[in-house]
């Protein structure tokens, strides 16, 4: 009787590992076509902080609000630090 209750046990054991090996896959992020997951933490920006192009990023009034833009080119953030993509 010992046996059949460790074959059960394994039995049990075994399947719960298979049964959370399948959710994990089946809940894991997908990557781009090639398989590599590339993530960046988005950087924030500030007043005073410098641009790609080389130009300070400042406060701008617009119609929407107030912004922050470069000097050197068209490039915008919202006042907590998003950059504003344009579509």
């Amino acid at each position: 009787m010992g046996y059949v209750l460790t074959a059960a046990f394994v039995v049990l054991a075994l399947a719960i590992v298979a049964g959370a090996l399948h959710v994990r896959h089946e809940n894991r992020r997908a990557g781009d076509p090639h398989g590599m997951l590339i993530r960046r933490a988005a950087r924030r920006v500030m007043a005073g902080d410098r641009c790609r192009c080389g130009g300070t990023i400042g406060r701008a009034a617009d119609q929407s609000g107030e912004l922050l833009t470069c000097t050197g080119c068209s490039r915008g953030w919202t006042m907590d630090g998003r950059r504003i993509v344009p579509r």
